[in-house]
């Protein structure tokens, strides 16, 4: 019997299970079994994490959603990796190989972790977009969602600005979204409430997993887009059921999020268990 380490850690609530890795990563069935809540040890995203030896990297990363499908990135899950890399080396940066290229990761002295998430891209080529449209209003006419504003921050996001967020509404109308097949890679989907220049309040519902109490690059999008229309400055506090998260756009457009990383219990599982489930 093999038993693999593991660490549940969460970022204002959404949840991980990150594994150091070495070897074939799991099949998508394995990956569905692990984060069920009923039947596994249940989590958002789970997280295969590779250290990396003589590389510019610290560690290359595999994120799988809570369906199994691959995620290119995870912000949240980025703060917590940079977290067990302090405690576990005493080190404050990192340097994280990701699907969607280097991320810089700092431990702050206030127990923060700040990431570099880098610049956004636009381009309905980069989004991806399935044709070629005005990313920044994609013309959305649903009962709750209008227009919608597109970008790519390390992986697709999608930004509603509403007078009030409705869980409700935004689970019917993001389904909606889905069915219109306009996102080939599929999208996580924003609705942003405007509180200030400087505070904003934002509900995910993230592709593969539905929705969280947070999303790290959800937050990102949501400053950038509102950002985009003249709602927010460039240091905006960004609000979500699970806390808040502080997010900068910097003069060179790279984007900065800083904000909490919590571990909850570390483990060890047995994957032959999890097959049948």
């Amino acid at each position: 019997m093999k038993l693999y380490n593991f660490t549940k850690m969460h970022g204002l609530g959404n949840d991980f299970l990150i594994f150091p890795w070495s070897e074939q990563l799991p099949k998508k069935n394995l990956i569905k079994a692990l984060s069920s809540r009923s039947k596994g040890v249940g989590c958002d995203l789970v997280v295969f994490l590779v250290k990396l030896e003589k590389n510019i990297a610290n560690y290359k990363t595999h994120f799988f959603n809570h369906d199994g499908t691959r995620a290119e990135i995870c912000g949240n899950a980025l703060r917590c990796i940079g977290k067990l890399h302090y405690e576990r080396f005493n080190s404050k940066n990192c340097l994280i190989e990701t699907d969607s290229g280097l991320i810089d990761v700092e431990f702050n002295d206030d127990y923060t972790v700040s990431v570099d998430i880098g610049s956004p891209k636009f381009d309905w080529k980069d989004v991806p977009l399935i044709r070629e449209m005005d990313g920044s209003n994609l013309g959305f006419d649903f009962l709750y969602l209008k227009n919608g504003f597109a970008l790519n921050i390390g992986n697709p996001h999608l930004v509603f600005v509403v007078d009030k967020i409705d869980k409700k509404k935004l689970t019917q109308d993001s389904l909606k979204v889905r069915n219109s097949k306009i996102f080939p890679e599929g999208v996580n989907i924003n609705v942003v409430e405007i509180l200030k220049k400087n505070e904003i309040s934002i509900l995910t519902s993230e592709r593969g997993v539905g929705l969280t109490e947070a999303c790290g690059t959800g937050a990102c999008a949501s400053v950038i887009a509102t950002n985009r229309m003249q709602l927010v400055e460039n240091k905006v506090l960004v609000n979500m059921p699970g806390g808040g998260l502080k997010v900068e756009i910097t003069s060179n457009e790279h984007i900065f999020m800083t904000g909490g990383a919590t571990k909850v219990f570390e483990g060890k599982v047995n994957f032959e268990d999890l097959r049948n489930v």
